[in-house]
């Protein structure tokens, strides 16, 4: 089957009479002609979760913040949210920054009233903020990491996650640019507009 040509009714039907093997093969071709019909096909025809979760891997490593929500949007329904939570831990060390646009994304997908999920979601943010909000030193001593908006040139800490149905912000509590003491001012930010400075002792 060629994929550069356009995925008609035929098309569709030929592939789910392959194999698990073979439709991912063809669906990782069409991903590259185009990613939204790739992700319906794979999202239609798929029966191995194995294949959905190697192709969520796949999306993980190659997609930019924005395209990761299209990946999520098709492949969460098949897999299940708590899958794909799951998937995103084993790969917090390795692969903190994929993880961190995935986390953007993923309160879009709660379920109304889903308390299951939503304890999910928090431990998953607990678990990356250990791994990225904070550090121990060999000596056992833990130390805050300082953050700045890049937008603005503040210097914060993070206060928490803020979940919304488009996205999760991060809210950052202000530090004096002097002294790095805080300020109690207090500003909702995207993850994005965040970069990770030299670690300060906690005192606290």
């Amino acid at each position: 089957m060629n994929s550069d040509l356009e995925f008609n009714k035929n098309n569709f039907q030929n592939l789910i009479n392959t194999s698990e093997e073979a439709k991912f093969n063809e669906v990782c071709a069409l991903l590259k002609q185009d990613l939204l019909k790739a992700l319906k096909v794979a999202s239609s025809t798929f029966k191995s979760k194995k294949y959905l979760k190697n192709l969520l891997e796949q999306g993980l490593a190659t997609a930019n913040a924005s395209e990761i929500e299209i990946w999520l949007k098709y492949l969460i329904p098949r897999l299940g949210f708590r899958s794909v939570i799951n998937i995103l831990e084993d790969k917090i060390v390795h692969q903190p920054r994929q993880v961190k646009n995935a986390l953007y994304w993923l309160p879009k997908f709660l379920k109304n009233q889903n308390e299951k999920e939503l304890n999910l979601l928090k431990n998953l943010e607990k678990k990356m903020l250990g791994e990225e909000y904070k550090v121990v030193s060999q000596s056992g001593k833990t130390y805050k990491l300082i953050l700045r908006i890049k937008s603005t040139g503040e210097y914060a800490v993070f206060g928490g996650y803020q979940l919304g149905s488009h996205g999760s912000g991060v809210i950052a509590e202000i530090l004096d640019s002097q002294n790095l003491y805080p300020t109690s001012g207090v500003k909702l930010v995207s993850p994005g507009d965040l970069e990770i400075l030299n670690p300060q002792p906690y005192n606290d």
